[in-house]
């Protein structure tokens, strides 16, 4: 079984919860109820932080002590990266923080939602990608 089935996983689900959100990026149906929308989004960072955490408890602490130089490299890298990704998801998540922020701009959310869901997606892509394959090789 691969070492990062369930990080991959994890994935799988964020992914799924994006998808869903993005059904539902409508100005009409915003502006109207949000209360869809930031129920799953509730949803989307209950998942992201209980993947983050395993990561930063779990995954990367193995990686940093590698005997390989790459290894610990591509470790130290990915968390700094991680640091302006989760940066730039908390300010979105204190900015869009109701329903009732969301339905006074819908346009302004749906353009944020559709940032912050690129820049999750390119993550979780170069994880699967980058990072996971030399996890799976120890």
């Amino acid at each position: 079984m691969s070492k990062t089935k369930g990080f991959r996983a994890q994935h799988d689900d964020l992914l799924k919860v994006v998808t869903e959100i993005s059904t539902h990026l409508n100005v009409n149906e915003l502006s109207n109820d949000a209360t869809e929308v930031r129920r799953l989004l509730s949803l989307l960072f209950g998942k992201l932080n209980v993947h983050l955490s395993m990561e930063d408890n779990a995954l990367y602490p193995k990686l940093l002590e590698h005997s390989d130089e790459r290894v610990k490299s591509m470790a130290k890298r990915y968390m700094d990266e991680m640091g302006g990704v989760g940066k730039a998801v908390n300010a979105y998540k204190d900015k869009w923080s109701t329903a009732s922020l969301i339905q006074k701009n819908p346009s302004g959310f749906i353009e944020q939602t559709k940032g912050i869901f690129d820049a999750l997606a390119k993550r979780i892509t170069k994880e699967n990608n980058e990072l996971y394959k030399p996890v799976d090789e120890l």
